[in-house]
């Protein structure tokens, strides 16, 4: 009986240590479950993308910008995105090498960085489970290569900006002269027609054109619209037209600018009236001195215009045909589509009526309507051209 209760006192005590040590194993396995559990890198990646101006703190010298996307403006960009976007990651890759992970950070689905976790601490518990502590080794902002580009085809004499940065000729890929300006460019120094591009823009870029006075010229609604492909800086420009047209559909912008029309002043408004009715009284012979010469419209033209040649030719060849009259009067005058190249060239649609009683009484109208180009020479405005 005493043999009987030994082993049943050593028994209990066995057991009662299996248990202790069973107790002390789950124990120890439920801590190594909990190290483990809290040893894993997205607990950091959750703390580190809570962290309060995190993109302010991210390594922005990894990043290179062109000409004319700056720091600042990546900066705003972030900004804009986080008004609408929560920050959040994605698991990138690990290395092979020394076990880091690297993590992207994005502001929506848009990629605005990546950071690199690496593990400086690793024990193994329970044979399997590695329990390892990661540092913040790298936290370097991100920027997406966008493929944006701008083809924007002006006068020569107007100013190109993209992102308020002027464009230099270095971007002009095509220059084209102006045929209307054929006959001023004889005489006078007159615009050309030039073609900036603009590629491998990040982001959508700000488009500024400003004519040869230094007014900003409205960018066409269709280019407004296309808000994704760029936004462009527009004023109510009233006296300015331009003819433009755009293509988005490649995240380009295609803008063409002919010479804007403006307001002609009321002295410049004389001259030209003056010149167009009188060179029309050459050809009526309403012109003293007109039957003799030319002399009475030379000082309307450059010495050497050909419109001084065919006048003269008019004069000894037709001028017998046109009908006796008299009463001759200026109706309906018009003076429309002013556009100023420089400040020594422009062109201008002038119109008018011209009232003529013929010899049997009967009232004779001569209309008038052409586009007359107009250069400076010697203080003077004298007509190069008549189209």
């Amino acid at each position: 009986m005493k043999k009987s209760g030994k082993i049943k006192v050593i028994y209990m005590i066995y057991l009662a240590v299996l248990i202790l040590l069973m107790m002390v194993f789950l124990w120890y396995a439920r801590k190594t479950l909990i190290l483990y559990e809290a040893s894993q890198p997205k607990y950091l990646m959750d703390t580190l993308i809570t962290t309060p101006g995190l993109t302010l703190s991210m390594n922005t010298a990894v990043l290179t910008f062109n000409e004319f996307e700056t720091l600042e403006d990546y900066q705003e960009q972030i900004t804009l995105l986080l008004e609408d976007n929560a920050l959040q990651y994605h698991f990138l890759k690990e290395s092979y090498t020394d076990g880091s992970l690297t993590y992207g950070i994005y502001a929506g689905e848009t990629p605005i960085g990546t950071a690199v976790l690496k593990p400086v601490n690793t024990i193994t518990r329970l044979i399997a489970l590695p329990i390892t502590d990661w540092q913040l080794t790298a936290l370097d902002a991100y920027e997406s290569y966008g493929n944006y580009s701008a083809s924007i085809t002006v006068p020569d004499n107007y100013t190109v900006k993209i992102n308020d940065i002027p464009l230099t000729h270095a971007y002009v890929t095509e220059r084209i002269p102006y045929e209307e300006l054929e006959y001023s460019a004889a005489y006078v120094s007159v615009p050309e027609q030039v073609t900036y591009q603009v590629s491998g823009l990040k982001h959508p870029a700000q488009i500024t054109i400003l004519d040869a006075d230094g007014s900003k010229l409205p960018v066409s609604s269709d280019v407004l619209d296309a808000s994704s492909i760029a936004s462009s800086d527009v004023s109510d420009v009233s006296d300015a037209s331009p003819v433009t047209s755009s293509d988005v559909s490649d995240g380009s912008v295609v803008l063409c600018y002919l010479p804007a029309e403006k307001e002609i002043s009321a002295d410049l408004r004389s001259i030209v009236l003056d010149a167009v009715e009188t060179y029309s009284n050459f050809f009526s012979r309403d012109l003293p001195g007109c039957r003799e010469s030319i002399e009475p419209i030379r000082g309307l033209f450059p010495e050497d215009s050909i419109y001084l040649t065919l006048a003269d030719r008019y004069r000894r060849e037709d001028m017998q045909i046109f009908s006796s009259h008299t009463d001759t009067q200026f109706i309906n005058e018009s003076i429309t589509e002013y556009i100023p190249y420089n400040d020594r060239c422009f062109s201008c649609r002038v119109s008018f009526d011209k009232s003529m009683t013929l010899s049997g009484g009967r009232e004779m109208i001569d209309t008038t309507d052409n586009v007359y180009y107009f250069v400076l020479q010697d203080g003077s405005w004298l007509i190069a051209d008549i189209r």
